[in-house]
């Protein structure tokens, strides 16, 4: 058998902001991200970027009015950068997670504001549109966006009629879920080898 090729782990992701964000999409982003971060398993969630501690609050995810921020867990010799949006400052950034546990909430901030801020954002992912799979049929789960419109195209079909997408999505939600770093590896390798399995790219 023919061994499937995972792609690494260092994933980029380019933010571009090409349009104002106007008050109700700013609110709007808000309260699903708000959202989101309750609907995740604890080691799932973003940390505070100045230090590394987890957030207990999903309001932690905004310091101040009109301003979005977070960062990964320091493990080991990862040291994570923050991410910072400002709502009223133009954002051109790049966003590295090194395949860390936050990788999965910075994709979902970025649908999010890709769906919510629509028309101001131009979004990509160095490793194409299996980047945006999981995590916009997650979202979509969650009654947080509407469709599977993503910034790159993916793979919409159902993985053995839909059984083993729907094993991801559930092992990925729950704010009471037990999860692990080790928890996280393993989704993070089925996740890309099952969207390689559905385009056929071996």
């Amino acid at each position: 058998m023919t061994p499937i090729s995972v792609p690494t782990q260092h994933v980029t992701y380019h933010v571009k902001q090409t349009g104002w964000i106007s008050p109700s999409q700013w609110h709007s982003f808000t309260l699903a991200i708000t959202e989101a971060f309750w609907l995740l398993p604890v080691h799932l969630r973003p940390c505070l970027p100045v230090n590394g501690m987890r957030m207990e609050r999903a309001s932690m995810l905004f310091p101040c009015p009109g301003l979005f921020s977070f960062g990964g867990k320091r493990e080991g010799n990862y040291v994570p950068k923050g991410v910072m949006l400002a709502h009223d400052l133009r954002t051109d950034m790049c966003v590295e997670t090194e395949g860390q546990p936050v990788d999965f909430f910075t994709r979902i901030a970025l649908i999010l504001l890709y769906k919510h801020c629509e028309g101001c954002f131009e979004i990509t992912s160095s490793a194409g549109g299996v980047s945006w799979a999981l995590p916009v049929r997650w979202a979509i789960r969650h009654q947080l966006i509407a469709d599977s419109n993503a910034p790159q195209p993916f793979s919409t079909e159902g993985f053995i009629t839909g059984a083993a997408d729907e094993l991801l999505i559930r092992s990925v939600s729950g704010g009471d879920r037990p999860f692990t770093t080790a928890d996280w590896g393993l989704i993070s390798e089925l996740e890309f080898t099952l969207e390689e399995l559905k385009t056929g790219k071996r």
